[in-house]
């Protein structure tokens, strides 16, 4: 199959999304782009807007702008496969036009179950698709309940691994530079307990701590961590290549951006064990954790650390890793989805 000539991507920009960052990467592989601008606040104004949401939480003015050119796409072409990529925004009106003129709607879904459940109050606009691709498989049951298992089909998110990379050796990584990354399902409790812990057992560690600047308070201020927020993605890279190890305490998770880049940058990763991160992370290439386990976190931490061996063994592996969700292989694994229905 063709995906240049029978797929459309719908797409959407997150704005703390680097430009070498984000699911909607995957439209650069492949296919055209759909993208409709933002409505004007002075055409639907705010109170119009909720009602429209009809408390969808992500959907907004870009969101609907979106969906309106996309429908005009829709009444344009025939034969064609419309992949939205954010299904939990940029999908809503549209299930109304699915099989129009012959042309078959697929929606990407990004969050896990408990999570979408809270933001995504009505199900009848999944149960009109044609497929839905998960990016964790703990999203599967959720969604084949509502649309049966035949039309779920799990793919997992994709990195730029020509752009992500590691350092041409590990001896330029700092031994004592661990990094976190991110806002979304954190658990910022447990971070802020490894913290203490590590630093009290070795503190020459410094930890890097990238973040929204409303989480500040939930890290606090400790001498051993440099809290940085809205960096250029040229020093988040250069964070990925000079840091040791990446520290991801998670409430939840499907897919986590933060960890499959540090991956790809061969940088090994002490997460917890929660959702779908078994999908993403292996024993080779990071350590996984119970959820709540500052203790066991730290110790793990202190442990790598003290083992420049093991994490360099550990960084290879994690490039290894990586590899296998090249966003090309990604498109690979999509073909099947699309010709499952056309």
């Amino acid at each position: 199959m063709n995906v240049d000539e029978k797929v459309r991507f719908v797409t959407y920009r997150y704005a703390h999304h680097s430009s070498h960052s984000g699911y909607d990467i995957l439209a650069n592989y492949g296919g055209k782009i759909v993208h409709g601008k933002a409505v004007s606040k002075k055409i639907v104004r705010h109170r119009v807007m909720w009602k429209l949401a009809n408390g969808m939480i992500a959907y907004d003015w870009e969101a609907l702008g979106t969906e309106l050119k996309t429908a005009r796409e829709l009444f344009k072409t025939q034969n064609l496969i419309y992949h939205i990529l954010y299904g939990e925004n940029t999908y809503h009106y549209l299930a109304h036009l699915n099989n129009r003129n012959n042309n078959r709607l697929v929606v990407s879904y990004h969050l896990p179950p408990q999570r979408f459940k809270e933001v995504m109050p009505f199900d009848w606009h999944i149960r009109k698709l044609s497929a839905v691709v998960v990016v964790g498989r703990n999203q599967i049951e959720m969604f084949a309940d509502l649309l049966g298992p035949d039309k779920v089909f799990y793919v997992p998110h994709g990195v730029d691994i020509d752009y992500f990379t590691p350092p041409a050796s590990f001896a330029e990584r700092d031994p004592n530079l661990v990094l976190y990354v991110g806002n979304h399902l954190r658990d910022f409790a447990t971070l802020r307990g490894v913290i203490e812990l590590v630093a009290f057992q070795r503190p020459e560690v410094k930890f890097v701590v990238v973040t929204a600047r409303d989480n500040f308070e939930r890290v606090g201020v400790h001498p051993n961590v440099d809290l940085r927020t809205r960096i250029p993605e040229s020093e988040l890279y250069d964070l990925f290549r000079t840091a040791s190890l990446m520290l991801m305490p998670l409430q939840d998770a499907t897919a986590n951006n933060s960890v499959l880049e540090g991956l790809a940058c061969g940088l090994p990763a002490v997460v917890t064990d929660v959702g779908s991160i078994r999908d993403y992370v292996t024993p080779d290439c990071g350590v996984l954790i119970p959820p709540n386990e500052s203790l066991a976190m730290a110790q793990t931490v202190l442990s790598l650390l003290a083992d420049r061996q093991r994490l360099e063994a550990m960084s290879v592996q994690a490039r290894e890793q990586a590899i296998q969700f090249a966003w090309p292989k990604i498109i690979e694994q999509l073909i099947p989805v699309y010709e499952s229905i056309l």
